[in-house]
């Protein structure tokens, strides 16, 4: 079946599209989307081609996300590498105990 087919087309309607620009939304659309195959709205496998695509945006926007982190802590490093010209000794981390 095409995606053109006309009851498929209003069970992925883009009217109710979620933003997938972030984890969140990325999580609800598979959340949609799994619902709608447990409901026979979809197929189990169109379900699951879905679902990987998902799974490689939610990769991408980690992999952004770590990649900023990545960059904050470096500048963060290098702030305390040069506050006052002192190097500040490194201090193990809170174990809780």
């Amino acid at each position: 079946m095409s995606l053109t087919y006309q009851p498929k087309a209003e069970v992925l309607s883009p009217h109710h599209a979620v933003a997938l620009d972030s984890l969140a939304g990325v999580r609800k659309e598979m959340s949609r989307l799994y619902r709608l195959a447990l409901n026979g709205r979809i197929r189990s496998d169109e379900m699951t081609r879905f679902i990987y695509a998902l799974k490689e945006i939610r990769a991408c926007l980690e992999a952004e996300l770590l990649t900023d982190v990545q960059q904050r802590l470096a500048l963060l490093s290098r702030d305390i590498e040069n506050h006052n010209g002192q190097r500040i000794p490194h201090q193990p981390a809170f174990t809780g105990r």
